[in-house]
């Protein structure tokens, strides 16, 4: 049986664009920096890239084709959701994170908080959380920073970005061209980080970095939000979330550039079938080259067992990343259920990871 329904929105959104690669190599921080990611039109795309549009008659070969994993598909596999006691972790101390399901994650470093791309509930009718939301919103600690990474609706949500506007009153952190959508929900805290421009609080450094992907949410805004990635910073310890990329060279200047990172939260799923999913979603064998890439001590990942967007079955990601890990090879492996937990650092060791 085919896979889920791919609501609407995303089949419209993949549009091809008339933007061209670089013919001459050039750095992806260069790139950054000289905004050669900005289109005249006021939309992005990702300049190193050749082959990363897809058209609409590739979206409907992929959907009338046959999926290669409709026997697995078959299996009934209940994956565990765990609730998090946000008070006994407050009480311990020290700095933590929380997985809460797809590229949702709580980090509370050096005493401020930060959410990702925060999806508390159902999007709509069609895309549905086959996993709860680990915890009842409404008992999520004090929020000081929403990052959001791109404006596909499974990752920026406008009832769960107006419910944390009401109850916390947060800064919103994006990249360029979210200042519409924002404000038309009455987000006046906001900052837009562009590739390589960084935010400082105290002892709190984010800075937006690039990935590979692309953005929309209605008919004729393609391209018009910026997707990011973002590095946190504090205390000497790294925090890199990825929410949501294909794999590209960009991650190897990450690395060279801010390497080694402490703890890297990075997508594993949604990436079936690669001919048509390759560019814009890593799969655990490329997951773990950005976890090389990027110098990682510890990978936690994220993006897999929530939506059932894509040709894999939810639970398909994390075996086949056990399959494909090996222990001493690089990074440390950190699995979490959703709404499991993982200690970055103790009360005493600040700037030391655990």
């Amino acid at each position: 049986m085919k896979s889920a329904i791919v609501p609407l929105f995303l089949s419209l959104a993949i549009i091809s664009s008339t933007a061209h690669a670089l013919e001459e190599p050039i750095s992806i921080e260069d790139i950054a920096r000289k905004k050669l990611h900005h289109l005249e039109d006021g939309s992005f795309f990702n300049p190193w890239c050749t082959d990363c549009n897809r058209s609409f008659l590739d979206y409907l070969k992929w959907r009338l084709s046959t999926n290669a994993f409709r026997e697995e598909r078959k299996k009934n596999v209940e994956l565990r959701v765990v609730r998090p006691d946000f008070k006994a972790l407050d009480e311990r101390g020290g700095d933590y994170i929380v997985w809460l399901g797809h590229a949702s994650v709580f980090m509370r470093i050096g005493g401020k908080t930060v959410i990702t791309d925060p999806v508390f509930w159902d999007v709509n009718f069609l895309l549905r959380r086959v996993t709860p939301f680990p915890v009842e919103p409404e008992r999520l600690p004090r929020i000081d920073y929403v990052l959001i990474s791109h404006g596909h609706y499974d990752h920026l949500n406008t009832r769960s970005i107006e419910f944390l506007k009401q109850r916390f009153d947060p800064t919103f952190i994006t990249g360029p061209g979210y200042e519409e959508y924002l404000s038309s929900i009455g987000i006046s805290k906001r900052l837009a980080l562009d590739w390589w421009e960084s935010h400082v609080n105290g002892e709190m450094k984010i800075t937006s970095l690039p990935v590979q992907h692309w953005s929309k949410r209605g008919l004729f805004d393609t391209n018009r939000m910026l997707w990011s990635s973002f590095l946190v910073e504090s205390h000497g310890v790294k925090y890199y979330w990825v929410g949501d990329s294909g794999y590209f060279r960009g991650f190897r200047e990450v690395g060279e550039k801010f390497g080694p990172i402490d703890v890297l939260l990075v997508t594993i799923g949604h990436y079936e079938p690669r001919w048509f999913m390759k560019q814009n979603h890593a799969n655990p064998e490329e997951a773990l080259e950005i976890a090389k890439d990027v110098r990682a001590k510890t990978f936690i990942p994220i993006h897999w067992g929530t939506f059932d967007l894509t040709d894999e079955p939810l639970w398909y990601p994390i075996e086949r990343l056990k399959e494909v890990y090996r222990a001493g090879e690089g990074p440390v492996l950190e699995i979490l259920d959703q709404g499991g937990h993982f200690y970055s650092s103790s009360p005493e060791d600040k700037g030391t990871l655990k």
